[in-house]
Formats: structure tokens, C-alpha cells, sequence
């Protein structure tokens, strides 16, 4: 499920006006996720990062903990459903005393699913702080991406695309237009950077590699879209940090925005050994098996029988014969994602109707 609020060009010009004047160097918040890829029913733990504070903050070195009164943490699954999961923080530091504060240390969050597709993290953070009669907003989206599957392996989820969503549509957000969950060194990707919906474009991105921090430093194009080649197996942290003269009397005087992503570069898994037994994949729906024997496929389109789409995808299906699965599931509102076959395992069709 997309979401996207549409405003006309002089609108954008007249209210999300970039701002040069507006210092931008502030600390960023992130967050990661210990596995990109997990199995049903396993625990994803999603970390808080807040910090870098080095190399005009490009970096990523940890320098703080996010607010808790002012952050919520949320996951979206491979259906559009956004679940606060803000109840499952935990801080993993000791508390600071009257000579020890507590720096360096982090929250950590956390979430399980029995079904498998794509999953985004988003931490949201809206935060005002006056220093000399001057309020500055600051509106925080900091991302990362967990791909839930029944074989946990680069090979059954790289065909995922449910990881471009839009999640955060009220601030400033990285969109990765690649899959993040299955992603290794030497790749072409590509991101694109919004902001209340709208495409930023000449707008710094920086990407961060976690081992050395070193950035990069790339420029968005007219479609807000930086593209770069991923480098070898680590963690890696994206950020922009657009400011607007966006202002609320008696409240706050100028809007930064800040939009992260982190995603892991991985080593190619090795191949399974073996062939699948049949053509007809698996199919889940809503994360349950459904009945076997009642897909096919011909001439390469997957095909599920009437009593199969009326029991499980749309129950005014009229008709007596069998329909393509993919088409008929998404004209009935449903989102579809497809798990390549690996080794001796079938290839699966997940569908999404909630």
C-alpha cells in the first residue's frame, strides 16, 4: 500500500522551501536490524542508533541514545500494516549517575512474525529545541528491513518488493528502490529521497559504511533518486538531512527534516543443491499454507482454481473456472509477492489480504 500526498509545484515552493541558511549539522538517528533475513516465528531486534559526531557527522559513530519521549517505533508488513511497536524498547546501557552519563549506549526494539515477505522498520522522532529565542523542529525517519522467509537465504527473498513502500509520508524518507534484505557487494542500487511525499532533488545523500565510516557523498537527480554501486559485506547507513523555512508561531521558528536507512551488504549465499519436484508453487495467504493440489501453472502464469480464490482471495469470484492467482489477488485488493524456488524447495506465492 502506497501512500502519497500529492501537492502542486507552487505549494512545495511556497511551504517546503530548502532552506541553505538553516544549519543542518546535527546528531542523526538510525536504526538496524541485527539479521536481514529471518525465519517464521524468530526475533528480529531492531537497534537505536543516535550519534556520529565526527567528520562533520558523517559517520557512524554512536554519540547519544534517541529520546524516548519524543520517538515511537513502528513495523510495517508485507501487507501495508503499520504496528506500533514502541512497547518492546529496551535500553541496554546502565542509567546515567551524577558522574557517569550514559552515552554510547542504545535502545533496542523488537518483533516477530509467523509470516513471510517484507518487512520495514521506521523509527519516527519529532522533537522542538530553542537555543537563544530560536525553536528548531526536527523530524526524524530512520529505516531498516527485515525479510521474513521459510527458507532464510538470499536466494528465496530476492525477488521481494514490498520494501519500497512509503511508510513515514508526513516527513522527509528514504526510499530503497532495490531490495535491501539481498543485497551484496558490487551491486547497482538505487534510492530515492521524499519528502512529504514529493521527490527532492539536488539534495545531499550520504552513505555510510559502518567498519571505517567513511561516506559517500551523492547529489539527488531531478526524480530524488541517488544510484551507486554497493561496496563489500558490512552495514551501511544512508542519511539526508533537508531544512525548510517551514514555522509555527510560539512553537518553533525553522523544520529540519532527517531521513536514514541502513541496509546489510551481504556475501553471496551458496546454492542449494537439487531440483524442485513440481512446477506449482506453495502459497501462503496471510502467512498460512493454504490447500495443495488446487495451483498450477501453464504456460508460465500461476493458476488456482475457483473453490480455491472464492475460500481464500475473493468470495464473489463468479466464475466455475480456474483464474490467474496474481491478477485476481491483486484486483481484489491483495498485495502478491513471489519466493523463487531453492534447491529441492518449490517456489512460493505469498498473498497479503490484511
Amino acid at each position: 500500500m502506497s501512500i502519497r500526498k500529492k501537492m502542486t509545484g507552487a505549494l512545495l515552493a511556497a511551504v517546503l522551501t530548502v532552506s541553505a541558511a538553516i544549519p543542518v549539522f546535527a546528531h542523526d538517528g538510525w536504526s538496524q536490524t541485527n539479521s536481514p533475513i529471518v525465519a517464521p516465528g524468530q526475533v528480529s531486534y531492531v537497534e537505536l542508533m543516535l550519534g556520529n559526531h565526527s567528520n562533520e557527522h558523517k559517520s557512524y559513530r554512536i554519540a547519544g541514545q534517541w529520546s524516548t519521549d519524543t520517538s515511537k517505533v513502528f513495523v510495517t508488513t508485507p501487507g501495508g500494516v503499520k504496528s506500533d511497536i514502541t512497547g518492546t524498547r529496551f535500553y541496554t546501557g546502565e542509567a546515567a549517575t551524577e558522574t557517569e552519563p550514559a552515552v554510547n549506549n542504545y535502545f533496542v526494539a523488537s518483533f516477530k512474525s509467523n509470516t513471510p515477505g517484507a518487512y520495514i522498520v521506521s523509527v519516527e522522532g519529532d522533537s522542538v529545541f530553542k537555543h537563544g529565542g530560536v525553536g528548531s523542529r526536527t523530524l526524524r525517519s530512520a529505516k531498516s528491513f527485515v525479510a521474513v522467509s521459510d527458507i532464510p537465504v538470499i536466494e528465496r527473498v530476492k525477488a521481494l518488493q514490498g520494501f519500497s513502500k512509503e511508510v513515514s509520508p508526513d516527513r522527509a524518507e528514504l526510499i530503497p528502490l532495490f531490495n535491501p534484505a539481498a543485497v551484496t557487494a558490487g551491486e547497482e542500487v538505487s534510492i530515492q529521497l521524499l519528502l512529504k511525499g514529493e521527490p527532492l532533488a539536488d539534495t545531499n545523500v550520504d552513505v555510510i559504511r559502518r567498519s571505517n565510516s567513511e561516506p559517500t557523498q551523492l547529489v539527488t537527480d531531478k526524480n530524488g533518486t541517488v544510484t551507486f554501486k554497493t561496496g563489500a559485506a558490512d552495514y551501511y547507513l544512508v542519511r539526508a538531512k533537508p531544512a525548510t523555512k517551514e514555522a509555527k508561531e510560539g512553537e518553533y521558528d525553522q523544520t529540519s527534516y532527517e531521513a536514514t536507512m541502513t541496509f546489510t551488504v551481504q556475501n553471496e549465499s551458496p546454492k542449494l543443491p537439487g531440483k524442485p519436484s513440481s512446477s506449482a508453487p506453495h502459497v501462503y495467504v496471510d502467512g498460512v499454507i493454504a490447500q495443495e493440489g488446487a495451483v498450477k501453472v501453464e504456460k508460465g502464469v500461476t493458476k488456482a482454481s475457483a473453490d480455491f480464490i472464492r475460500n481464500f482471495i475473493d468470495s464473489n469470484y463468479a466464475s466455475q473456472e480456474a483464474g490467474a492467482l496474481r491478477a485476481i489477488a491483486e484486483a481484489a485488493g491483495a498485495t502478491v509477492e513471489y519466493f523463487p524456488a531453492v534447491g529441492e524447495s518449490r517456489a512460493a506465492v505469498a498473498i497479503y489480504t490484511k
